[in-house]
């Protein structure tokens, strides 16, 4: 991507945005709403298969009987319409981002 001058010649971008460390705090932040955003959908979809929570000593998935399992399922496919998007969004985002740090022009 070139970017013109008031003068009209193209010009390399300011290093600041292509900047690795830019680029790598972008990943990351991205990377902490998409983990905060699973996270959040997990323990509504727990909650909705009365799952107790995770602190529970002792209490792990595999001790989920079917019910539990398919109201569990039920309520992740309801909150994707919610969740989804949001989450898509952030991947492809990541990605891009990603692959911007591979450019040679990437400082």
């Amino acid at each position: 991507m070139t970017f013109l001058p008031p003068v009209g010649g193209a010009t390399s971008p300011p290093s600041a945005i292509l900047s690795r460390q830019a680029l790598d705090m972008q990943v990351r932040v991205r990377r902490a709403r998409l983990a905060e955003l699973e996270a959040e959908m997990i323990a509504a979809c727990e909650a909705a298969a009365g799952a107790r929570p995770r602190t529970s000593a002792g209490f792990e998935r595999e001790h989920w009987d079917r019910a539990t399992w398919h109201r569990y399922l039920a309520a992740a496919m309801r909150l994707e319409a919610k969740f989804g998007p949001r989450m898509r969004r952030l991947r492809q985002e990541i990605g891009q981002l990603e692959r911007l740090k591979t450019l040679r022009i990437a400082a």
